[in-house]
């Protein structure tokens, strides 16, 4: 019997879904090496983000604060279903699910103690965040977190914008942005040159993370002007991108940054009857930001957008007027129409956003990681 090579073993498997490999893991100790190998664990991220098939959606229990994940598909019925299962990990009750940043397969979460976790869902690894020793009193500040990866130093990276609360008895004129970087290689933060933008939009939200870099809207302290910031991982410094000139400068803070389709894209949080959603075609091209509608006869129940179903399928969440809680819905660009999604194994949930599933290790790199 021939003996296949391994080069073509690992291109074979790394088409596999994450939760498939775990179980190949199984089959022999040689398997287990070759299919826990740095290398095989990137060319099997490469293909995953590369074709995007593994992408499931977040949930959390209303009633018990339980994460979940949810797979969307089409039956034979034309209905379209999310299937829920419980992955174990309990956030905490205050905790705001737009506040939960993803990257790679690696999460970002907080437990009901409070304390910050890097999880990879898939794996089911649980990585304990160190406080930092530069972060501000959490009873007098706000914290904004960001989760990304920098490909030059090979290293998963956490970054906080913080600021003191205006009403805060310790630092009441304080306006300064700070900024705290988390290296998961060496497992230590250091403090960085404070941000010269005002973070303080109006809503604490997590970073998005794309090219390389970590998003947030922010204001320009010179002119006070709205702009869309990165701040590179790897020079771990701020950038400005363009944002489209059409979005009313005084309303551009109440939008929403999120990855849709492999583009940056602004969602507005207070949505009307036709809703403009802008997507940045080419990476910090300015003329390449191109409007979709959505159109919505429900104003006030639609929220931000999580990801594409295709080309032109959209799948958004829809708060229910009546109970509070959220639910999915499909949107088709082309006939500007909503259907049902009929979440299984979960009642009440509120959305976490969506991610990908993957090998990647939340001790990527680390000492400690484990075996």
């Amino acid at each position: 019997m021939k003996t296949i090579p391994q080069e073509l073993m690992v291109n074979i498997l790394s088409r596999l879904p994450a939760k498939s490999i775990g179980r190949c893991r199984c089959v022999s100790k040689p398997w287990r090496c070759l299919l826990s190998e740095v290398h095989f664990i990137k060319a099997h991220l490469d293909r995953t983000t590369e074709f995007m098939d593994n992408r499931l959606l977040m949930l959390i229990s209303s009633e018990s604060n339980t994460l979940y994940n949810a797979s969307i598909a089409h039956n034979s019925l034309g209905e379209i279903t999310a299937l829920a299962t419980e992955l174990g990990f309990v956030t905490s009750s205050e905790f705001r699910t737009e506040g939960m940043p993803f990257c790679n397969g690696l999460i970002l979460m907080q437990d009901d103690m409070g304390k910050r976790l890097l999880v990879n869902p898939t794996t089911k690894e649980v990585r304990d965040l160190p406080v930092s020793p530069y972060a501000l009193d959490p009873h007098a500040s706000f914290t904004m977190y960001g989760l990304g990866y920098d490909h030059v130093s090979d290293d998963y990276k956490v970054v906080t914008l913080s600021y003191y609360d205006t009403y805060n008895e310790y630092e009441p004129e304080c306006t300064e942005m700070f900024v705290n970087v988390y290296s998961g290689r060496s497992g230590t933060w250091k403090q960085g040159e404070s941000s010269p933008y005002d973070h303080a939009v109006g809503h604490v939200t997590a970073g998005v993370f794309f090219g390389g870099r970590i998003h947030w809207l922010a204001t320009r302290t010179s002119d006070y002007s709205s702009v869309i910031v990165g701040f590179d991982l790897t020079e771990e410094k701020f950038h400005e991108l363009p944002a489209p000139s059409f979005i009313d400068g005084h309303n551009f803070v109440l939008n929403r940054l999120v990855v849709l389709g492999g583009c940056l894209t602004i969602f507005p949080l207070r949505p009307k009857i036709e809703t403009d959603i802008w997507m940045m075609k080419e990476y910090g091209v300015k003329e390449s930001w191109t409007k979709f509608l959505i159109v919505d006869d429900e104003v006030s129940e639609l929220a931000p957008l999580l990801c594409m179903a295709g080309q032109r399928e959209v799948v958004v969440v829809v708060k229910d007027e009546g109970t509070f809680y959220e639910k999915l819905m499909m949107y088709n660009l082309d006939s500007a129409t909503f259907k049902d999604i009929t979440v299984h194994g979960i009642d009440e949930f509120l959305v976490g956003g969506s991610f990908t599933e993957t090998l990647v290790s939340p001790f990527h790199n680390h000492e400690t990681q484990r075996e």
